[in-house]
Order: structure tokens, then C-alpha cells, then sequence
């Protein structure tokens, strides 16, 4: 029997995976060190924002790193949201809106990474008899 097909790690998907992936990172950071009239304001919520961003960003991490662990990549993103929310309240002295800010990123990264979690577990239980 044939092992089922892989897709190359250098295929078209990957890169772009990777360069999304890059590319989510670099624009919450800057964000997070812009001045607050330089950011844009897409969403009416400034939480919501932070949500969505790192909804985004853990999603092109997922795609960008099929192999890694899910735990790996959500400490990952944890980690990187909890430097910016350090970095956020030395710069403005509001230990609230930083906790707030950490929040709402953690959200983000969990919403995108339980729909895996989830189907991981699923998988696990045998297929009911016919």
C-alpha cells in the first residue's frame, strides 16, 4: 500500500503560508508601537481589533507550521502577545488596558486554535459500527 501524497514543503501554499505568517506578525507589531493615529481603525472596537488580529495571525501560524504543536504555537503567540502588553504598559503606565489588550489577543489565538483542538479529539474515537 502507498504512503498517502505530502504536500512539498516548497510548494506555492507553503511559502505563502509562511510569508502571511511573517507578514501577521510584523503588522501587530507595528501596529502595537505606532502612534495611535497611525493605526487604522477597522473594527468599532479597539478589543475587537486586537482579537481579530491575533485570530488572523494564529490561523497563517497554523498554516505556516502544520507540523509544529498546537500547544507550541498558541504558547507562542501567548508569549509574543504578553511582550506586547508589557511593552504596551511601560510606554502608557495602565496596567488595566494592558491585561485588557493580553485578553483579547489570548481570545483570538484560542478561537482559532480550538476548531483543531477539537477535531483532533474527534479523531480520536473509533467510527461507530454500521
Amino acid at each position: 500500500m502507498s504512503e498517502p501524497a505530502t504536500y512539498p514543503d516548497t510548494g506555492v501554499l507553503a511559502v505563502l503560508a509562511r510569508l502571511g505568517f511573517g507578514l501577521t506578525l510584523l503588522a501587530i507589531f507595528l501596529a502595537s508601537i505606532a502612534p495611535g493615529w497611525l493605526t487604522p481603525k477597522l473594527l468599532g472596537s479597539h478589543y475587537l481589533e486586537h482579537f481579530a488580529a491575533f485570530y488572523v495571525a494564529a490561523c497563517a501560524g497554523l498554516a505556516a507550521m502544520p507540523r509544529t504543536p498546537i500547544r507550541r504555537i498558541a504558547m507562542g503567540y501567548l508569549g509574543f502577545a504578553l511582550i506586547l502588553s508589557v511593552i504596551h504598559y511601560a510606554r502608557h503606565g495602565v496596567p488595566e488596558a494592558a491585561i485588557r489588550n493580553w485578553v483579547a489577543d489570548a481570545g483570538g489565538v484560542m478561537a482559532a486554535l480550538s476548531p483543531v483542538v477539537v477535531d483532533r479529539f474527534r479523531r480520536l474515537f473509533a467510527p461507530r459500527p454500521s
